[in-house]
Parts: C-alpha cells; structure tokens; sequence
C-alpha cells in the first residue's frame, strides 16, 4: 500500500512540474560574418546563403534594377528588365528563353505564362510551337497567322480570358 501512494504522490508531482513549468523561449539563431581568411569553399556556402536571403527578399516586392535575375543570377538594369503580371523581373534574355520553358515565376510560383510550346492554339486548336508562338498581352500564345487574323478582324479581347489585347 506504501508503493501505491508513493508511486501516485511521484506522478502527481511528475505532472504538477510539467503543468507549471513554462516553456523555453525560442533561441535565437546566431549567423557569424564571412572573415577574410575563410577558404573558397565556405565562401560558396555563404555566397548561396546570400542569394537565398536576398531572393526571400525579393518574393515580397516588385523587382527593381540593380536586382539580381533569378535566372541568370546577374545584376539586371533598368532598360532590359522584362517584367511579368507578378510585379518581378528577368533580364531580357533570360524572359525570352524562360517564357517557353515553364509557366509560373521563378520566385513567386505565380502563373506568369499561360502557353507553351505544345499547347493548343485557341483559334485553329493547333499546336504551337516555339517557332511560330505569338504572345498576347494576357501572356496566351496564338500562331502567328491566327494572331494578325485575329488582330485583323477587329477583336479587342483575348479569346482565353476576355483581357484587353
């Protein structure tokens, strides 16, 4: 009988020290300074915690120059930045060759190209391919020849998503 209530009296003070003790403040994590003498290789890993940060950074606001491409990492300036719907920016080469190879925004995931090469046109129900895509203002592709009919034929609106043309 003596067992019982030492072992009852053990857990009810067990739960007593859990119940009241408060939890431990989160810990801070601290980043140490890059020094001059660090070899090359920890200088990559901080070079890619750098642009990991800055393109946290970037996700949250509209591109500006001066950015880096989150394509080709380079330094973009402000005459060959192509923006997209999103509000960020690739350089120019970069925009023209990323346009046909995925759809959503590299830093956002935010749908920034609604055609590809392979989808069909909304015209002639065709495939398009890179060679003969034209883009509308919306981002959708139509082929060149159902585009300048389009555009021919007086229409003000695309005829995916009703946008302006």
């Amino acid at each position: 009988m003596g067992y019982v209530l030492f072992g009852v009296a053990l857990a009810l003070v067990v739960v007593l020290v859990i119940y009241f003790n408060p939890p431990a403040p989160p810990q801070r994590v601290v980043r140490h300074r890059r020094n001059e003498d660090e070899d090359e290789d920890e200088f990559e890993g901080t070079r890619e915690t750098i642009l990991r940060r800055n393109f946290t950074e970037q996700r949250t606001r509209r591109s500006l120059p001066g950015d880096k491409c989150a394509v080709c990492l380079e330094e973009m300036e402000h005459g060959d930045m192509k923006y997209t719907k999103c509000g960020h920016a690739m350089d120019g080469a970069c925009f023209e060759v990323y346009r046909y190879i995925r759809r959503n925004c590299p830093l956002c995931d935010k749908p920034i190209n609604l055609s590809l090469p392979g989808d069909n046109c909304a015209i002639c129900l065709e495939s398009l391919s890179m060679a003969n895509m034209a883009h509308l203002r919306c981002q959708h592709a139509l082929h060149f020849e159902c585009h300048q009919q389009f555009i021919e034929s007086g229409a003000k609106c695309c005829p995916l998503c009703r946008e302006k043309v």
